[in-house]
């Protein structure tokens, strides 16, 4: 059934696949050479440069000697944070170009980590047998999101916990999309959709989450001249008049911590005050 605030076509998996084969590297960050250490670590620096709450979110060392599967792995740049912490991660990726870079990421690194290429809706994986999953920035784009999240309750363990992203419809992002034409990462990829807070509750409720919350707030733009002077402006303004509350909730990212997460989000919590 299509949404009534966004009609969606069904994509294939080859599809799906044959769009990242192309675009899972599509922006020039470096001079040096693909899959040369300086290529992945200058892909590195723009994703959590970009995405500043991420090394918090994730919490890489917590999972030190522990299962993870980085589910929708990508190039492998999570992946390789998870296993330079000490994780036993494996990966699982649709298109085989970006398994590809992923490994290759692996290799240069000194690192190993079984690699897999699967629908995430079909896991040739046994049950129970992760402590984490972690899905940032996939379920947008999948075939069959419930099924997803159905594979990841089967593979996840009694005590695991799941950390999920999705895109957010009512975020400052998506408002200034619709309103001003601002353009949106791969929202041209086969079945690009985003979600209200209260989808995704309902899709993730197998999961039995424990908090849904938003990351990526509204940042003034870098740069000089008058765009980014006005985007300053306006964002500080947004900052003033708007409840906090209010502002937090315009975020561009829905992150779902779901299962067993007492624990983690109490240290997680325990490390903001730290550094406060």
């Amino acid at each position: 059934m299509l949404r009534r605030h966004q009609a969606r076509t069904t994509p294939t998996n080859e599809e799906i696949s044959a769009y990242w084969d192309i675009r899972i590297h599509d922006t020039v960050l470096s001079d040096d050479p693909p899959g040369t250490s300086g290529f992945y670590a200058a892909m590195d620096a723009y994703r959590y440069g970009r995405l500043d709450y991420l090394s918090n979110l994730a919490d890489f060392d917590h999972w030190r000697g522990r299962d993870v599967l980085d589910l929708g792995c990508g190039a492998g740049l999570d992946l390789v944070r998870f296993a330079r912490a000490g994780a036993r991660v494996s990966g699982v990726e649709l298109s085989r170009r970006a398994l590809a870079m992923a490994r290759g990421y692996l290799d240069v690194s000194g690192l190993d980590a079984p690699l897999v290429q699967a629908d995430a809706a079909r896991l040739p994986l046994p049950d129970q047998s992760f402590d984490l999953v972690f899905c940032h920035g996939v379920l947008t784009f999948v075939r069959d999101e419930r099924a997803v999240v159905a594979e990841i309750r089967r593979v996840l363990r009694p005590d695991g916990v799941a950390i999920l992203g999705v895109y957010h419809r009512h975020s400052w992002m998506y408002a200034a999309h619709k309103l001003f034409g601002l353009p949106l990462g791969h929202a041209d990829a086969p079945g690009f959709h985003t979600h209200s807070k209260g989808e995704f509750a309902a899709l993730v409720a197998p999961l039995q989450p424990a908090e849904i919350f938003c990351e990526r707030l509204p940042r003034p733009r870098s740069g000089r001249g008058p765009a980014a002077a006005l985007s300053t402006t306006l964002l500080r303004a947004v900052e003033v008049i708007l409840p906090e509350a209010w502002f937090r909730s315009m975020g561009w990212h829905l992150i779902a911590r779901c299962g067993a997460v007492e624990a983690y989000i109490s240290r997680q919590r325990e490390r903001k005050a730290g550094s406060g």
